[in-house]
């Protein structure tokens, strides 16, 4: 589960913990041998990436959502602004590979609501099978869709080819055909 400064404070300042989190809660994570609070930014897409990470607590940002689908790694979510409410709602209803624990930051989450959203994303419940195994297909369509070799260029590359040869192409058609140097 990530944590960050709350809306309103400076990201780049310190962390308080003494403030943000509940009281004496780092040192029963400490305690517990269980979990770990880092302080700064921590490294997500590796964090992503490992094994054992069964599901990923997110507020549904753009590049948590692909950061996490990259993954194959179903989402709880929790969206607060912005586009988050769209993602939110198009992972859960469209795509399938979320569950939404609340919506905005004036939402009290009772422990028993996390803990009926993380069993039925992790356990071997019909919901939690169907969308891990519908975040495994978003992870294969994904590398499909970047993927560059000798006979396949996947949708994303063909589509970046596409940009940058209507770029060279009107460039060249603006400077009269001449020889212009290349993007």
């Amino acid at each position: 589960m990530g944590c960050k400064a709350p809306i309103g404070f400076d990201i780049n300042s310190e962390f308080k913990d003494e403030k943000w989190l509940p009281e004496g809660f780092e040192g029963r994570i400490k305690d517990s041998g269980r979990g770990l609070v880092i302080h700064k930014w921590a490294p997500q897409v590796e964090i992503l990436s490992h094994k054992s990470v069964s599901a990923f607590f997110s507020h549904c940002g753009w590049n948590s959502v692909l950061e996490a689908l990259t993954r194959g790694v179903p989402i709880i979510g929790w969206p607060l602004a912005a586009e988050q409410f769209y993602n939110s709602k198009l992972l859960e209803e469209e795509i399938e590979v979320c569950v939404e624990v609340a919506r905005g930051m004036n939402f009290e989450v009772l422990k028993e609501d996390m803990v009926e959203k993380i069993e039925l994303v992790m356990n071997e419940t019909p919901k939690g099978k169907e969308m891990r195994r519908k975040a495994s297909e978003v992870k294969e369509i994904i590398e499909n869709a970047v993927r560059n070799e000798e006979n396949f260029q996947g949708s994303s590359v063909k589509a970046m080819d596409q940009f940058l040869n209507a770029a060279l192409m009107m460039r060249e058609s603006k400077l009269g055909g001449s020889n212009p140097k290349r993007l």
